[in-house]
């Protein structure tokens, strides 16, 4: 099967991996635009934090993420895949308690230890380093010859019935609906900023060996660094680092780990998550487009939940399984 992927972020790097694991021919085009996986902070969590409850089918989620990534560890001769255990600071007596309630029923929790009195613990989460991800794989792409980067165009869509693809594969974020020519999904764009910092002097306490959540977050990517994140705003589509949320960041940061020290933020970055409006992504048919397939909608749980619905949209292309009603792309279309 010969088949054509828009879009190189996080959802087409996965599909174009599915599909060269099946020994497909698989094709990727990317406009070159800022993607939200090329920006983001690739954390996986099974634990949702505002009611302490497991997300969407955690453990399903997480065995095909390994699996997934270890994979292409494997194929791209790289680390992406680091385990973290997650700190949650708990806020006030009322939500330790129910913290503690639900350490009793949930098996990714532990309750606060002396050394970290007021922080519960999640075990199975951690990080995915995404820009390494899309680089390494984009090369791989092009040493194949496989990877073109330039936007779509309307010959790649005619290629289908003049029998160049079998199927073509709509990958592409927040900018598919940018595109006219498509039928409209209500995939909505979250705005995020995220800052890369570093440690200028020695500071007691540095959350070092884990991710610490504190309403915002901080991983640590090497000793005396850490991604902190994040913002997120709607109805706001543009891409322009904001002084006002860095500072916000930083004071965030400064009031959860008040020895941390003086900072030094190398990198600030904005992305534009896709996410549509029941949290769900749309995996399947594209509405109303023969041998079209979307995989969008990934949102702010794209690591976790990316590699199952790529390798669902796989068997779906294969037609080896049908789109589930959750997922169905059909839900999403406006009107």
């Amino acid at each position: 099967m010969r088949i054509l992927v828009i879009g190189q972020g996080l959802a087409g790097t996965l599909v174009s991996h599915f599909g060269l694991q099946r020994g497909w021919d698989v094709h990727v085009i990317d406009a070159g635009y800022p993607s939200a996986s090329s920006v983001a902070a690739g954390m996986f969590n099974p634990m949702s934090f505002r009611r302490i409850v497991e997300v969407w089918e955690a453990e399903e989620h997480l065995n095909i993420m390994r699996k997934t990534f270890e994979e292409l560890e494997s194929i791209t001769s790289t680390k992406l895949l680091h385990d973290l255990p997650i700190h949650k600071r708990l806020a006030n007596a009322e939500y330790a308690g129910l913290w503690q309630d639900q350490t009793e029923h949930l098996k990714w929790l532990l309750p606060p230890t002396k050394c970290w009195p007021e922080e519960g613990v999640v075990e199975g989460g951690g990080w995915v380093n995404l820009p390494l991800l899309l680089s390494t794989w984009r090369t791989r792409l092009i040493d194949e010859g496989r990877f073109e980067q330039r936007p779509y165009q309307d010959d790649d869509g005619r290629g289908l019935s003049h029998g160049t693809w079998d199927a073509v594969v709509d990958c592409r974020g927040t900018a598919t609906g940018l595109d006219t020519q498509m039928p409209q999904l209500d995939i909505r764009a979250n705005r995020g900023e995220l800052l890369t910092v570093e440690q200028q002097a020695h500071s007691i306490n540095p959350p070092d060996a884990h991710i610490l959540n504190f309403g915002k977050w901080t991983i640590p990517t090497s000793p005396g660094q850490w991604r902190l994140g994040a913002s997120y705003e709607w109805n706001r589509t543009d891409l322009d680092p904001t002084a006002g949320t860095q500072q916000f960041l930083l004071n965030a940061l400064d009031s959860a780990v008040p020895g941390i020290g003086q900072l030094k933020v190398t990198q600030h970055l904005v992305g534009l998550r896709p996410v549509s409006r029941d949290r769900r992504p749309a995996v399947g048919p594209y509405p109303g487009l023969p041998g079209w397939f979307v995989l969008n909608g990934l949102g702010t749980r794209g690591v976790l939940i990316g590699p199952r619905w790529a390798l669902h949209l796989m068997n779906i292309i294969a037609g080896d399984s049908t789109a589930t009603t959750e997922t169905q792309p059909n839900r999403l279309i406006f009107g």
